[in-house]
């Protein structure tokens, strides 16, 4: 017996900030970064919460580290709080999930339960048990996943990516390509997860390139942002594979944002996934047909199951040039000898991340070391 699963309640569209209402009367502690506080965003909020007794903590930073949900945590003592509200993007998520979970495992009685406002559309945080946390001493990103970092609501209103500035559109929104396209191959998909991870891809392919391009068109906007939690919920339940392991384990020491580390390795990994099941001239392998069938689904014009993995691998390739996106580590400031330097200890980080057992081929640290090679 095989499972799917769709835990969060999703409320999506135009005004759905207005849920929060129904929080009147209850103490919430709204986990978030200090720059989220100084937004219009964050003046929406509070406004739909103004019948509650609210608690900011907005210590936040980028790639939250262990200090930060230990600070969280104190915050969450002293506030005692009937629910946690994260709002921001991944990293906010991320430190809110952690946060909760552990709360929850010391007792917490949260009766109104973990809401999610995602103010970014690529980590799909806001409907999987997963988060990361960075662990300074020993330079790695620690992927973490418990049933109890599922949030029980996500809202989804455009308004709250409305403002998000290009690069920042950008770098999620490869992040949530990375994710249904890893997510359609991984070991675990099913029919329910290819349906997830087939539209999410269709809607970023046609909408990610007009909200980056034009951040007032909410229409753009909105279908963005659902795909984005389309293909979280896509890798809840299939995996991922090796374009998030080497993501890891790069993001870990070299400073750069996920989405864009996804973006430089996802098609050099499409190939390697492709090119060691006997992608050549012949027939495709179950893996090769996966791909050319997501080639078919975002309109790649090729005649052939061989021509549309190739298309797709292109299609990917345009899409982050359209956006604006690096190609290589160097071109993004990172020191190619000092990256060089690293490839061997970043394979073995690599392998030995949770997300590589997904992958449809098996790996070992050479594969890995190659891929790196590539985007040095």
């Amino acid at each position: 017996m095989r499972q799917f699963r769709v835990a969060t309640d999703i409320r999506y569209g135009h005004d759905s900030l207005s849920s929060l209402r129904q929080l009147a009367g209850q103490r919430v502690l709204i986990v978030t970064d200090s720059f989220m506080t100084r937004t219009k965003v964050m003046e929406l909020v509070l406004r739909e919460l103004g019948q509650a007794q609210v608690t900011v903590f907005d210590q936040v930073s980028p790639n939250p580290d262990v200090d930060t949900v230990v600070a969280g945590l104190e915050r969450y003592a002293a506030a005692q709080p009937d629910a946690i509200v994260a709002l921001g993007g991944g990293s906010p998520i991320d430190a809110a999930k952690a946060i909760h979970s552990i709360a929850l495992r010391q007792g917490a009685d949260l009766r109104s339960g973990f809401i999610v406002i995602p103010t970014t559309s690529g980590s799909g945080s806001e409907g999987t048990s997963y988060a990361v946390i960075s662990d300074h001493a020993s330079q790695s990103k620690i992927p973490l996943t418990s049933d109890d970092m599922i949030p029980n609501v996500a809202i989804l209103d455009p308004e709250a990516v409305r403002t998000a500035p290009p690069k920042l559109t950008a770098d999620s929104g490869m992040d949530a390509v990375s994710h249904a396209i890893e997510a359609y191959v991984a070991v675990g998909h099913s029919d329910f997860s290819d349906a997830f991870a087939e539209k999410a891809l269709q809607l970023l392919c046609v909408n990610l390139p007009v909200a980056f391009e034009n951040p007032d068109n909410l229409q753009a906007r909105e279908r963005v942002h659902n795909a984005a939690c389309m293909a979280g919920l896509a890798f809840e339940n299939a995996g991922l594979g090796i374009v998030h392991s080497i993501s890891h384990s790069i993001g870990g020491v070299f400073p750069m944002a996920h989405g864009r580390l996804n973006s430089m390795i996802l098609p050099h990994v499409i190939e390697f996934n492709a090119g060691a099941l006997g992608f050549g001239p012949g027939a495709l392998t179950p893996v090769g047909r996966r791909y050319a069938h997501l080639g078919l689904m975002v309109d790649v014009k090729a005649t052939t199951p061989r021509g549309r993995v190739l298309g797709l691998i292109e299609d990917c390739r345009k899409l982050a040039a359209r956006l604006k996106m690096p190609v290589r580590l160097s071109d993004a400031g990172i020191a190619k000898d000092e990256f060089l330097r690293a490839v061997p200890k970043l394979a073995h980080a690599a392998l030995n991340d949770r997300c590589t057992v997904g992958n449809p081929v098996p790996v070992d640290v050479h594969d890995l070391e190659a891929i790196l090679m590539k985007i040095a």
